[in-house]
């Protein structure tokens, strides 16, 4: 599974990221991850099924993991 950027716009006193991540099982199946950052709030969302039933899926904490090393948020 691996995770890149594909977007990233500053707007508003926010920033907002997008992210491809391949999936694990499936090498024809992608999701897409949308992490927001602003006056010390993160809010992040993904595509795939598992953040639709529990609200957090390890394809947010993949990119959350890639945003801090590479922008320090």
């Amino acid at each position: 599974m691996y995770s890149y950027a594909i977007t990233e716009r500053h707007e508003n006193g926010r920033d907002v990221y997008i992210f491809v991540v391949d999936s694990e099982t499936n090498p024809l199946e992608s999701y897409i991850v949308k992490i927001e950052v602003g006056k010390g709030k993160i809010r992040a969302s993904c595509s795939c099924k598992g953040f639709a039933v529990r609200g957090y899926c390890k394809h947010i904490k993949l990119s959350l993991k890639k945003l801090r090393i590479y922008r320090k948020v």
